[in-house]
């Protein structure tokens, strides 16, 4: 049975809209339709009821709204007309010719949720009786009201059982098939009311009790009918459709290794399928592959390496070929077997010649990838330069400008007037106490020093974050770095830039021995004196000691490339020993170390001779070793001698590990300790802050040591086993001064203890006391008589130096 549109009424009842009877409406569009076209007029019964009603329908909306709410036409098409007239064709309730015409809303029947959109009317039921091209007759008309039956039910066309409804009811109950009898068909059968269980056709299946045959899925089949479940597809073979009747063999180039399966894959790199329906592709002979999917045949296969002289090479792993033979990748390429290979981030070759590797510093300046390969526009061999006429400005080549070169016009400028000022500021007339000038020179030089130190620590080969290495970057200033102020803009050779570094401190001293000739033009009060001039010039190359310890010592900085070759750590480029350019720089170095060290005996001279010359009065040395002696306490004399030298062993740290930056931090740690632990030891300056300032920088270069040991770089094995038998030698060191300490504590207990004293007494053990024991009751009576003078002599000499000529008479005493 179906279910559809029902046609043209045609009763006694009128129709609600136009008050005509539904019979006559029916007879006359039957006469008229029948007359149209010379009888030829093709005559529709379902959709033509439909169309009357709209009409009417629209017809009485249209005079209600304009006649009888009297509306004008021109309100027709706004928002408001429109919400009215669907408000009013939602009441609307008659009988239509296609039976009862209203909108389900309020009126009942209601339909949950509630809907607007769904017409009432009449349905008809149609029914299978016949063949083809006469298969319905009308069966009953369904409406709101219920079902009215207008025939009885036919079991089936091939049935004459009828199901008798005609007479206003009907007991569809007995049109249902039972359910036991859809059981009776066998598996690969389903029952059909016409013909009983029938065999599913070839592509289909049906299980026991199934009331339908089923198509195959896909990677399955079945080719003959009447089956209970499909057969799946074998290995080499597939289907992708439903209901297939069989399966297709997979072409050449295609293997399936499963069962059931929906499609074919190409055979991989190195395998072939040769004929079709493969459920395996066949491997390629011993060292010859295929160079892409899918190949159909052995004469694909081809050597996977290199052809050298008709054999096939091939290198795996981390090799590459080269002119027969397989060799190791070299550190800072990665290679695949071929003969060529990438270059890894930090590392550089040059197109030349791809697999001679150079390692940059900093890292950054070489991203790696393909040879000759640069970061930031540089150019050249390790990417360490800029093209002419630019400058390194922070992470890229920058145009020079004309105050890049009018900067170091400047700068020397400035230099000429500043040298000969800085003698008459640091000569200005002072007394023995430690005035706020010495305070600010004295903090002023240690900051310099800390930067300096800083700026050495940067030279260490870690892989530094981008913000420590811009704080390097900074510290370089300090250092002498012309590359950190744009002197590419000036010269771009290298050696040029190193000569001009290393005659600065010549020349500045140079111009201030002129300028002592040339005070002798002025006044008395102004020319320079010689002692005074002494005094100058040490304290330029004490400050100086440091930063050009490291300038001297740059050409012997040198760091290991994987090719075997040695570059410079400021000059990449330039390789120790092998570039032309490394030589004259060499000898420079060597020449300003040798007036570093020459200067450094005569420094270590002065102090040795100083306390015989401080005796006999002699007041020009004493001027002019002011710059060694003036800073510190008249015991510790020797203070700023032994100090000097921390620069230049802590760039000897950088020489001595070049390749071993781990082993440089720890030299670097070493030194910063050794001079924080003598200088707490002694606390050798004049004045109380300034040793806890100079301790308090100590501290925290030694931390920030400790931090930085994070960025090391993986140590090799060589370095992890001289390290592991340090912290063992350390261990048993300590162990044996504890040993030798506890023995000497019982030798003296059992073999001294008549000589043993109170603690602090003046009679107490020399062992014990590390030292004489000093009669402080001398030096509380100096100062008690020093307390009874007056206080001028306090305010000329000073609260510190006091104290220490009253420890001075103790000592004496």
């Amino acid at each position: 049975m179906i279910s559809g549109r029902s046609p043209i009424q045609s009763t006694q009842e009128l129709h609600g809209l136009s008050g005509t009877r539904l019979a006559d409406i029916s007879n006359y569009y039957n006469t008229a339709c029948q007359q149209f076209a010379n009888g030829v007029g093709a005559c529709d019964y379902v959709w033509t009821g439909y169309f009357y009603d709209g009409l009417w329908h629209l017809t009485s909306l249209l005079h209600a709204y304009l006649i009888e709410q009297n509306h004008s036409l021109s309100e027709l098409g706004t928002t408001t007309s429109r919400s009215d007239l669907y408000e009013m064709s939602l009441g609307k309730d008659y009988m239509g010719l296609t039976g009862r015409v209203r909108q389900f809303n309020s009126i009942e029947p209601t339909t949950i949720p509630p809907s607007f959109g769904d017409r009432d009317g009449v349905q008809l039921i149609r029914q299978i009786t016949g063949g083809p091209g006469n298969e319905f007759t009308d069966l009953a008309q369904r409406s709101s009201s219920g079902i009215l039956w207008q025939a009885d039910v036919v079991w089936s066309p091939y049935d004459t059982r009828l199901v008798p409804c005609s007479t206003g009811t009907c007991a569809l109950g007995a049109a249902w098939v039972p359910s036991d009898r859809i059981a009776q068909c066998a598996a690969g059968t389903v029952f059909s009311v016409q013909l009983g269980c029938i065999a599913c056709e070839a592509g289909k299946y049906a299980s026991a009790g199934m009331l339908e045959c089923e198509p195959c899925g896909v990677g399955t089949f079945t080719n003959v009918s009447g089956m209970a479940a499909c057969h799946p597809c074998a290995p080499g073979s597939f289907n992708n459709v439903l209901g297939a009747d069989g399966c297709e063999d997979c072409s050449q180039g295609f293997f399936a290794n499963e069962s059931e399966s929906t499609g074919c894959m190409q055979c991989p790199i190195g395998r072939y399928a040769a004929q079709r329906g493969l459920a395996t592709c066949a491997e390629c002979p011993p060292g010859l592959t295929t160079f892409s999917r899918g190949a159909l045949d052995s004469d694909a296969c081809l050597c996977q390496g290199e052809l050298y002289e008709g054999q096939c090479v091939v290198c795996t792993g981390n090799t590459r070929y080269e002119a027969g033979a397989c060799i190791p990748c070299s550190e800072g390429l990665t290679c695949n077997g071929a003969g060529t290979a990438v270059v890894q981030n930090g590392f550089f070759t040059d197109t030349a010649a791809p697999f001679d590797v150079y390692r940059c510093l900093p890292i950054e300046s070489c991203p790696g990838g393909l040879p000759g390969t640069c970061a930031g526009g540089r150019i050249g061999i390790p990417c360490t330069q800029c093209p002419a006429g630019q400058a390194w400005n922070t992470d890229v080549c920058a145009d020079c400008t004309a105050f890049s070169l009018g900067g170091w016009l400047l700068s020397g400028i400035v230099g000429v007037v500043t040298i000969p000022a800085l003698y008459y500021m640091m000569n200005m007339k002072q007394t023995a106490k430690a005035t706020t000038m010495l305070a600010t020179s004295c903090a002023l030089a240690m900051t310099i020093s800390m930067l300096q130190n800083v700026g050495i620590v940067g030279y260490i080969s870690f892989s530094w974050p981008a913000e420590l290495q811009w704080m390097f970057d900074l510290m370089s200033l300090f250092t002498l770095d012309l590359q950190a102020v744009s002197f590419d803009c000036v010269s771009s050779s290298p050696v040029t830039g190193y000569h001009m570094t290393a005659a600065m401190l010549p020349c500045a001293l140079l111009w201030l021995i002129v300028c002592s000739f040339l005070s002798k033009l002025l006044p008395a009060r102004w020319q320079f004196d010689s002692g005074k001039l002494i005094s100058t010039l040490g304290q330029f190359m004490q400050v100086s000691f440091t930063i050009y310890s490291k300038v001297a010592l740059s050409p012997m900085m040198c760091y290991s490339h994987p090719n075997g070759k040695s570059g410079m750590l400021e000059h990449n480029g330039i390789f120790c020993f092998e570039s032309a350019e490394h030589t004259p720089m060499f000898i420079a170095g060597v020449c300003v170390l040798c007036g570093m060290i020459a200067f450094y005996v005569l420094a270590i001279y002065a102090t040795v001779i100083a306390p015989k010359r401080a005796a006999a009065g002699d007041a020009w040395f004493l001027a002019a070793t002011r710059f060694l002696l003036f800073r510190f306490r008249t015991d510790c004399w020797w203070y700023g001698t032994f100090m000097m030298p921390r620069g230049l062993l802590l760039s000897l740290a950088i020489v001595a590990a070049g390749d071993s930056p781990y082993v440089q931090m720890l030299i670097i740690v070493s030194v910063m300790l050794i001079y924080m632990v003598v200088q707490l030891i002694t606390w050798p300056w004049k004045l109380p802050a300034l040793n806890a300032f100079d301790a308090t920088i100590s501290v925290c270069l030694i931390l920030m040591m400790a931090i930085l040991g994070a960025f090391a770089p993986e140590l090799d094995e060589g370095t992890m086993a001289s390290l592991t038998s340090a912290v063992i030698s350390i261990v048993l060191f300590l162990n044996g001064v504890a040993w030798i300490a506890l023995q000497l504590w019982f030798l003296i207990f059992a073999v001294l203890e008549t000589r043993l004293n109170v603690m602090g007494g003046s009679q107490e053990s020399v062992l014990l006391a590390l030292g004489f024991f000093v009669r402080y009751h001398a030096a509380f009576a100096c100062e008690q008589s020093v307390a009874r003078d007056s206080t001028s002599f306090r305010k000329k000499v000073g609260l510190y130096q006091c104290e220490e000529l009253c420890l001075a008479f103790a000592c004496l005493s």
